[in-house]
């Protein structure tokens, strides 16, 4: 039972928690919480002034909570979130800390939660499954398997958490093969909004287990994922870019990349597309990853695309911890990221650059400015993965391949904040228009690429059975709205 000693702390502290004001006051609520908190975790426990803490994004690096603590398991997470339930002071929980806005993975002014401790990796049943911790990164999963010769559904970018990646969906240079992250979870381990600790799988809690299938952050914390495992050596990956005058020669290859059956049957196969503006040369330069999940050299697969000149290629053969694995940075730049999806449509794809051009251009003095446009497929075999163990929440059935498209942007300043806004609602907008005037618009967002403005269309698209099913699961699992949008964690996403 939840239990509220104060209710005027309550108000004040829900008023505070809607702010966002990454300088705002810490509500003595919180800071009660933290001196429990310290007293239960002690060295677990750390306060803003004395804490060597970094996050992947500036906004988020800004931000000031009243205290961070390190829960080294799921015991420890059950006593921590007693304690701010039991304070009502409102907090964030951090995995690889990959989000964009503050209060996602680092708290305004309460308790971030940083659950960076557990990030173990244990193989289960003859390398066939391992159960993972719910603060591990992509770029530690993958080394950790790689020393038994195996590999998971994970990501492309090393420092990406396992836990928002998967909650979300969890697209993956093997998703052709296997699906997405979410469809290859056998159980999860949660932390209920009462503290109670208990898992969910297709065959217990599985209302519970069809909700973290794509719900995200909306029904508790968890501490560990039991994931599928497989035999997996080194890939191949080779990076090209290309000048202007070949741009429309490229897309029609890319094209048949994800839509040609012939090619897209070889589950090995996986493209992304990049369109990016450099600075340096004051130029918008066209890339491609091609990625093959067996160490062979130059696939046929890539053939026809491969006969087009290049600027620039480089190719590898190796890991994938390998791959992912970068030292950029972190807490240093600003970062947005805006989506939507697309039936396949080659014009759509050269309408989409144009009008990525076109709005980047009248921003481009922007310091730091890195603005790209990314496209690649959701697979059938991804979407036929979809339906496996009582299906996710995503609401995606079709016969054919999804085009995800990305629109990311990494930039400097603080004071340019609302003009990169601008610039990536408008392309939205634009590609969207066109999109429903050629039919080819598509409901479903990628909720791990929404950005803040395209919150209330994320469930919208998941389709109202789905969406009123989750809601249900929220309100048996949560009944006192902690996860909700008027509680305690407000980051993220929210069904209601």
């Amino acid at each position: 039972m939840v239990r509220i000693l104060d209710s005027v702390a309550y108000f004040l502290a829900v008023a505070n928690a809607a702010a966002y004001d990454v300088n705002q006051t810490v509500p003595g609520n919180c800071q009660q919480a933290c001196a429990r908190l310290s007293t239960t975790l002690g060295p677990a426990l750390h306060y803003p002034g004395s804490d060597n803490f970094t996050i992947w994004d500036a906004k988020q690096q800004e931000v000031h909570p009243a205290c961070r603590v390190e829960p080294s398991s799921a015991i420890d997470v059950s006593k921590i979130l007693s304690i701010l339930v039991d304070h009502w002071c409102y907090f964030s929980v951090k995995g690889g800390g990959h989000s964009r806005n503050p209060g996602d993975s680092n708290s305004v002014g309460g308790v971030t939660v940083d659950l960076d401790r557990m990030r173990n990796v244990e193989v289960l049943e003859k390398g066939t499954r391992a159960r993972v911790g719910g603060g591990a990164n992509t770029v530690q999963v993958y080394a950790a398997l790689e020393s038994r010769n195996l590999s998971f559904v994970g990501g492309r970018v090393g420092t990406v958490g396992l836990g928002g990646f998967t909650l979300g969906g969890g697209t993956s240079p093997l998703s052709n093969k296997y699906g997405w992250a979410l469809d290859n979870v056998y159980e999860y381990e949660v932390v209920l909004a009462n503290s109670t600790i208990t898992t969910a799988s297709e065959s217990h809690n599985p209302d519970l287990y069809f909700a973290l299938r794509g719900g995200g952050n909306n029904f508790g914390i968890v501490t560990s994922f039991t994931v599928r495992t497989f035999a997996q050596g080194p890939v191949f990956t080779s990076m090209t870019s290309y000048s202007a005058n070949q741009s429309e020669q490229v897309l029609d290859k890319v094209y048949d990349l994800y839509t040609d059956k012939d090619l897209t049957s070889d589950v090995e196969l996986g493209y992304d597309l990049y369109y990016t503006y450099v600075s340096d040369s004051d130029e918008f330069i066209l890339m491609g990853t091609q990625r093959y999940g067996k160490p062979v050299r130059n696939p046929p697969v890539f053939h026809a695309i491969d006969q087009i000149p290049t600027l620039s290629r480089s190719i590898t053969i190796s890991s994938f911890s390998s791959l992912v694995n970068e030292s950029t940075p972190m807490g240093t730049t600003r970062n947005l990221f805006a989506t939507l999806s697309v039936s396949p449509s080659r014009s759509l794809l050269s309408q989409g650059l144009r009008i990525f051009q076109q709005e980047v251009e009248a921003i481009k003095t922007v310091p730091g400015l890195v603005p790209n446009f990314i496209c690649y497929p959701l697979q059938k075999n991804a979407i036929a993965a979809m339906k496996q163990r009582g299906g996710n929440a995503l609401g995606i059935e079709r016969d054919e391949p999804l085009f995800i498209i990305l629109i990311s942007t990494a930039w400097s300043n603080g004071s340019d904040d609302s003009v990169v806004e601008k610039m990536t609602a408008n392309i939205v907008r634009r590609v969207e228009a066109a999109a429903k005037d050629s039919g080819v618009a598509n409901r479903y967002l990628y909720i791990n690429y929404a950005s803040a403005a395209q919150a209330d269309a994320v469930f919208g698209g998941y389709g109202d059975e789905n969406v009123q099913r989750l809601k249900e699961v929220q309100r048996a699992v949560d009944p006192h709205g902690i996860f909700a949008s008027k509680g305690l964690w407000r980051g993220f996403f929210k069904l209601q």
